[in-house]
């Protein structure tokens, strides 16, 4: 593949969705142990947004090809690489970017077969959400088979993906909230027993009234700021609050240390894209359950909404706008 170029979709500086351009670039050559994938579709996450705007920590110096979320086909294997073999649909989440291009080199540990019943549209987006819900319900949440959970923005990609393996593993109610009386009832459909509209009703008041004033002994939250404050009141005295993300781009002035020590509970984090990184033993177990899942549609990823690479912008602005229900994906065909 040396010398050849390809189009990916970089930032030369930080800013808003008009910084993004199809640039030519080399076609990355696959190292030890990866395989190199031709994108067929990618997905736009709101780590994509916070990396443009300059908000990421960690994020690297632009310009750089963006992207993390794909599906594709191997193209090539590395040097010592096994498999998966060439010809093979795969879908993965790549910590270090790059999938929004024609051709991306990837570990090999971080894309997998892509179950035959997803389309490459679902499949594009399904690995991020399935994967940091799976292990924030499994892993860090320890949900038991009757257990109530509040779930947060449960109409995004991430909360889609944890009512629908909420449900498949035995939890008692399912109360999530949503920005709007039409996305409730999306969730309503996905499984959830209780839908609270957040933008008209306080979520933690039919959180008391629901469960009798006790709490749920798990809350599954990504989107910080307020939402996480007013989450400490959800979680029952011995209850697990996990949070994987803070979309709303704040904190909350509320989590203090003596929280945890008035209220009794656990409170947890962690991000994928490092524990694919760093700890891939963490990941292996949340991998088999999504791919057995989602190969027996016991789980069926939601796409709200699907943009040709040229409208690459108006991705970012529709995630942005709060506008999608489930992943928003950019398909690679035709190529930009």
């Amino acid at each position: 593949m040396s010398g050849r170029t390809m189009r990916g979709l970089r930032f030369a500086r930080h800013g808003g969705p008009e910084v993004l351009s199809w640039d030519e670039v080399a076609v990355p050559e696959p190292g030890p142990g990866e395989v190199l994938v031709r994108v067929r579709a990618f997905a736009v996450n709101w780590a994509d947004l916070l990396e443009r705007a300059g908000r990421y920590p960690g994020a690297p110096t632009p310009p750089y090809v963006t992207g993390h979320d794909l599906t594709g086909v191997v193209a090539a294997l590395g040097p010592g690489t096994v498999g998966p073999a060439v010809g093979t649909r795969v879908f993965g989440v790549i910590p270090r970017g790059g999938a929004a291009a024609e051709f991306v080199a990837a570990p090999a540990d971080q894309v997998h077969p892509v179950p035959e019943a997803l389309s490459d549209v679902q499949a594009a987006g399904a690995a991020g959400p399935y994967l940091t819900a799976d292990a924030a319900v499994v892993t860090m949440g320890r949900l038991a088979e009757g257990e109530d959970v509040l779930v947060h923005a449960a109409a995004g990609a991430y909360g889609s993906a944890c009512v629908q393996l909420c449900r498949a593993y035995g939890a008692g109610r399912i109360i999530a909230t949503a920005g709007s009386d039409a996305k409730t009832e999306q969730v309503r459909r996905w499984g959830a027993d209780v839908v609270v509209n957040y933008t008209t009703t306080d979520f933690a008041e039919v959180v008391r009234e629901v469960t009798g004033g006790r709490g749920v002994p798990l809350v599954l939250e990504s989107v910080g700021g307020d939402v996480l404050g007013r989450s400490l009141d959800c979680v029952r005295p011995g209850g697990r609050l996990v949070s994987v993300g803070a979309s709303s781009g704040r904190s909350s002035d509320r989590f203090r240390l003596h929280t945890l020590f008035e209220l009794g509970i656990s409170v947890s984090g962690f991000t994928l894209g490092r524990w694919l990184e760093h700890h891939p033993e963490l990941v292996r177990p949340s991998v088999d359950r999504v791919l057995r899942l989602l190969g027996d549609r016991g789980a069926v990823p939601v796409v709200g909404r699907v943009f040709p690479a040229a409208e690459v912008a108006a991705a970012h602005e529709f995630l942005a706008d709060r506008r999608s229900v489930g992943r928003t994906v950019v398909t690679m065909t035709p190529a930009p």
